[in-house]
């Protein structure tokens, strides 16, 4: 490979890690990569080292499904595309929580290449990070249909909407198999994001454990746990949001933060909050 892309690959794997080794959010991580590669692209795209193509589904290079999903190939593509991640899955990782949020996003934006390679003809390249975000969008419609997640319009001025995620998905589900069954050939793969879509929705069910366990949660619980004043302001904006939407949110949010004052273990939802580790529970 070309020096530039094993750069990439080392940016990849940095952002990557910096979830597990910093606990930062994985949906910003990956904002960030692409932005940072997105730059690095800018002096020359690998497309023969880093992006996919249909044949090399079972060959030695492989492992494009996952290097394709970092790239870009202009300004509007990686803009929509990061905006996407943005507004659906920010919001999605915070009721998920990261690890559920890594899943969804890498195994459905390796169903939406596969779905690629099968059902769209020739061998052209496929790059960018669309496949995995309808995915995450298809999970998250499936698993909580009625939160409701704000979505930018782009009018003669930028105007700000709240809309139930089921009805968004819909909305753009509709549109790609239109798309897919008319066959029309613009330049953007609709079958990767109907594959995507359709793999998040069958990955829902791994998410609606968690959406049944933090029905359960009240704020008072976390209070034996909150041990900082960052805690505690996350702590009070969950006890003050009006809507049980934003205040499950936050506590959501709250319960990847928090750790037991005992042992310093993560916590888990079982008759209220108690640590993992030792048991300890209000």
């Amino acid at each position: 490979m070309e020096a530039i892309s094993w750069i990439i690959v080392a940016v990849i794997l940095m952002f990557l890690a910096l979830p597990a080794v910093k606990k930062f959010p994985v949906c910003q991580s990956i904002i960030i990569a692409n932005l940072v590669i997105f730059l690095l692209s800018l002096y020359k795209l690998p497309l023969n080292d880093l992006a996919f193509r249909p044949s090399y589904l079972f060959t030695s290079k492989s492992y494009t499904i996952f290097t394709s999903m970092f790239l870009h190939g202009d300004f509007y593509h990686i803009f929509f595309n990061m905006l996407g991640l943005l507004f659906i899955g920010i919001p999605f990782e915070h009721e998920v929580g990261r690890k559920r949020f890594a899943l969804v996003y890498f195994i459905t934006g390796f169903f939406a290449t596969l779905a690629y390679s099968l059902l769209s003809p020739g061998d052209s390249y496929l790059i960018g990070a669309s496949g995995a975000i309808f995915g995450v969008l298809g999970a998250f419609a499936a698993s909580y249909p009625l939160k409701k997640i704000v979505l930018p319009l782009f009018m003669p001025i930028i105007i700000f909407i709240r809309l139930p995620v089921v009805a968004v998905a819909l909305l753009y589900a509709g549109v790609e198999s239109l798309y897919t069954l008319s066959g029309v050939t613009d330049g953007i793969a609709h079958t990767a994001h109907l594959g995507g879509f359709v793999a998040g929705v069958f990955l829902s069910p791994l998410m609606k454990v968690k959406v049944e366990k933090a029905r359960k949660i009240e704020a008072e619980d976390f209070l034996p746990f909150v041990r900082n004043g960052r805690e505690r302001e996350i702590l009070q904006k969950a006890m003050d949001a009006d809507e049980e939407e934003v205040k499950e949110a936050w506590l959501s949010y709250l319960a990847r933060e928090v750790r037991c004052p005992k042992c310093g273990g993560e916590v888990e939802f079982r008759d209220g909050v108690r640590c993992k580790k030792c048991g300890y529970k209000r």
